[in-house]
This record gives structure tokens, sequence and C-alpha cells, in this order.
């Protein structure tokens, strides 16, 4: 409520006579009180006056304070969710593997990060690990299964061992990753270095702690019981790190930390989406309306056979539509069934183009999103979800035209950037493909001039790929995963072992 303020402050200008109602005659309704003697007079004369100079002020503050417009935080549009990025960056060293938190404090975390990411819907996660160095090994998505896959095939013992700690790359490698505010970083880390706390302390990144571990430390496994590894906690320097305004959450044995962790990213992306200068602030005077309903209710208690009458004359099945839109706004409409889930009546609802777009992308409606894409005004966000379902439809060209045409409006935007290099990866690997088939019919003419050539069969032509579209934003995250040959753990080590991770 720090950003709380009106929109329209000049309207509490009708305060005053709202004040005014105060000392209206109290006694102007009688002529006989100003001839009887006023015990008389009060115990005969019904203050009917008084009682509606009682209830009038109040009827014309509340209004005057809901027509104000009072606002504390920014109207989100139906692209963002409170929580939309979430990269978790998760330290890999020895001590995790110790048993304090049973099984282990790495295998804990690895489930407490999966219930994160079941409380919290609809959010796209992504994974940074590292130790010495540091390896993006998930990017930012919302298939869970895939998410889960890499996540549990995780472990400390696959990243090479070194000195140093990785932990300032991790978190430039995420913010690198991860599309502008709002955000959220979450560090889960057991061992803090006191140059790592020193500049924990000093970020104003949208960052927060989550260390798992106990004081008195856990046992190892056999095989690293004789490296000498300090698994207890350095309570004073994560306090340190707390005492500068950084969120630090310990890990628990039940699910109690999970609320607190899920609060302070909800917490960040507000206080990110608040200091935004493209969002408008949401008006929530209607807020107002409730308790102004509820004095005019107990003053004139008819009113109640009006509002159980009204809707049942108002209302007729097919002017339903037509007279909840002379009380809420389409795009209102669809902004609440946009966050049930319901994507297909939100996109009929919105009338921005832009919103409606996005909710027949959500719902699968490739074509209609692309439509009402190229409908609304061309900026930068328009022009890549137009690249997105163009992709999800596998027109890569007009894909990749359009992410062009959003680089040209916000040359350095790492999010167009990425999807352009992938679709470009796909238009090069097609065009080989067709080059390589062309050169193979060419030889086979050269030696046999009267074979005969049966047309090619559905999806052998250079305008398709057999890979499926995706549901997310990112057209490549399910050709990765189809296209595994080793095991995922075998695909990490490798990734660890191939890319130093001081060059990411």
């Amino acid at each position: 409520m720090s950003d709380f303020h009106f929109l329209y402050p000049w309207r509490l200008l009708w305060l005053i006579p709202c004040v005014a109602l105060w000392w209206l005659p109290s006694a102007g309704g009688s002529a006989w009180s100003r001839i009887m003697d006023k015990p008389l007079a009060k115990a005969l004369i019904v203050g009917r006056q008084r009682k509606i100079t009682r209830v009038l002020p109040w009827i014309f503050i509340l209004g005057a304070v809901a027509l104000a417009g009072p606002s504390w935080q920014r109207q989100l549009p139906a692209a963002l969710t409170p929580q939309s990025n979430v990269m978790v960056i998760l330290q890999q060293d020895t001590a995790m593997l110790a048993g304090d938190l049973a099984p282990s404090r790495h295998q804990r975390m690895q489930n407490k990060i999966m219930s994160l990411t079941e409380r919290m819907p609809g959010t796209r996660f992504g994974l940074v690990v590292y130790n010495t160095g540091a390896w993006l090994t998930t990017p930012l998505t919302v298939d869970s299964a895939f998410y889960s896959l890499f996540l549990h095939a995780q472990s400390p013992a696959l990243l090479p061992a070194g000195e140093g700690s990785g932990l300032r790359h991790a978190v430039d490698l995420a913010l690198k990753n991860m599309p502008s505010a709002p955000r959220s970083i979450i560090v889960v880390a057991d061992t803090l270095s006191a140059e790592d706390a020193r500049w924990l302390a000093s970020q104003q990144t949208p960052l927060q702690l989550w260390v798992p571990g106990t004081a008195d430390g856990g046992a190892l496994p056999e095989k690293y019981a004789a490296s000498a590894t300090d698994t207890r906690l350095n309570i004073a320097r994560f306090q340190t790190v707390r005492d500068s305004g950084v969120p630090v959450t310990l890990v628990t044995a039940d699910e109690s930390d999970l609320p607190v962790i899920q609060s302070h990213i909800e917490q960040s992306v507000t206080a990110q989406n608040n200091a935004r200068s493209d969002l408008h602030w949401r008006n929530d005077g209607w807020i107002v309306i409730i308790p102004l309903l509820a004095i005019v209710l107990v003053w004139r208690r008819q009113l109640f056979c009006w509002l159980l009458v009204a809707p049942l004359l108002l209302w007729q099945p097919e002017s339903q539509a037509a007279w909840l839109d002379a009380w809420i706004s389409p795009d209102i409409q669809g902004q609440h069934a946009f966050s049930r889930g319901e994507y297909e009546a939100a996109a009929r609802r919105f009338a921005d183009p832009l919103r409606a777009g996005i909710a027949w992308y959500r719902a699968g409606n490739y074509p209609a999103a692309t439509v009402a894409f190229r409908q609304a005004p061309q900026t930068p966000e328009a022009l890549l979800w137009t690249g997105n379902s163009y992709a999800q439809q596998k027109e890569w060209q007009q894909a990749l035209n359009s992410y062009d045409r959003a680089l040209s409006l916000r040359p350095d935007w790492q999010l167009a950037q990425g999807n352009r290099a992938k679709i470009a990866a796909i238009i090069m690997k097609l065009r080989q493909k067709e080059r390589d088939r062309q050169s193979a019919q060419g030889e086979e003419q050269d030696y046999k001039p009267d074979a005969i050539r049966h047309d090619l069969k559905p999806d052998q032509g250079v305008k398709q790929q057999d890979i499926q579209p995706v549901a997310g934003g990112n057209p490549q995250i399910n050709q990765w995963y189809e296209n595994l040959a080793v095991s995922p753990a075998g695909l990490l080590e490798n990734l660890y072992r191939t890319q130093p991770g001081d060059a990411q």
C-alpha cells in the first residue's frame, strides 16, 4: 500500500459539501421543538430528519472517495501474470549431498522446487546451476514435465570440480536468459563466501535466498566423507545478507517455507510492475461501493426488493451479453475469463486485439491469434507474438520476418533475438535437407533416366518440419526434448564438460 494514491484527486473537493451536511438544521423538521421543553420534545418528537442527516454525509463521503479513483497497483494486461518468470539458481557443491535434510539437501530441494512450480501454474520456470562455474540447464518454460526431467537429472557429481565461486556469473546468466521485468530469481545455496555475501548485500536485483541445511550440518555419503567438507550453515553470514534487505528463507521439513517463497515472488513482481511507466494504474474505487451499498440497504430496506426483482426484469437470454457490457467493460470480462483459463471465451470478449491474440494463442488457435496480432498496433511485443504464432503454424519465413521487424524497433531485445536464432536454424536445416534431396534426385536421374518418380509424401516438402506445435512461447523446447539421444544426466554431463562455466 506504499503506492496508494488517487487517480483523480481534484474530485476529493466533493468532500467539502459532504462536511457541510453535518451542519444541517437539526430542529428544522418540527416547530414544536422551539416551543416545548427540551426533555419533552426529545421524548415526543421522532427525529427522522436527524437520522437522514447522519446517513447522508457518509453516503456522499464514500461516493466522493470512489469517484476520486483510489489506486495502489498497476493494471496488468493479459500477457502478464502476477508470477511470470522465475529463474532458480541451484548451488551444486559437495555440501548439498549432506543428509541433515533427508534424504539429502539436494534431493529435498528438487522436490521443494517442483512443489513450488505446482503452486504457481502458468509461471515460467528456468534453472541455472553453479559451483565454480555456471550453466543454464533449463530455459524458461511452463512445461513442468520438461522442467522436472532435467531438474531431477541434475546432481552435484556432474559438475566439474574447481576453485572459487560462480554465484556472480550464475546471477548474470539468469538475468541474460530472462526477459525484462517482472522477473524473480531464487538462489538456492547452503554455502556463501564472505565476498559473495557482501556482493549480494549490494545488489538491487530482484532475488531471494532459499537456504537448505542446519547449523549442525549433516553426514556426507561415504564416497565424499574424506573430502573434509564443512556442511554446517554459516548462520551469521546469511543473517548479514538478510539484514541488507535480501529475503532469506530457511528450508523447513514440511512445506511451510513454500508460501513464504511464493509471497516474496509476488511482492517483488508487484513492486516491479508498479515501477513500470508503460502500465496504467488500476482504479479500485469499486471497492468503496461495497460499504456504500451496505449503508443504503440498511437505511432503506425496501431496496432489497429492487435488487431481487430488477435483474429478473432486465435480464433476457438473448440480451445477456449486452446487459453485461453495460456494467462491465469487455476487456475486464475477458481478463476474468483469461485468469480462469477460459482462453477462447476471453478472446471473444477482449476488445484489445493484442489481448485477444494472446488469448487465442493460449487456446491453441494460432491462425486466429495471427489475425488478431496483425490488427494490433505493431509494437515490438505484438510483432514478437506474431512471430510466435507463425512459428506454431510452421510458417518459418513469416516468423523470421516478424522477429526482424520486432528487432528493428527494439534491437537489444534478447528474447526476440533468441527466438529469431532458433527459427533461422530451422530454416537453414530445412534448406539443407531440400538441397540434399534435390542432389539425391539428380544423381538418381543421371543413372536411371527411365525410372518412375513418385510425388513427395506429406511432410517431405521444404515447408514442413517433423516437430509438432507446442503450447509454450518457445517453439523449440519440445524439439529439444524429443530429439534426446542420451539420458538427461548424460546430456547435462556433456554440457558441463564441453562448455566451461566462465564462457557461458
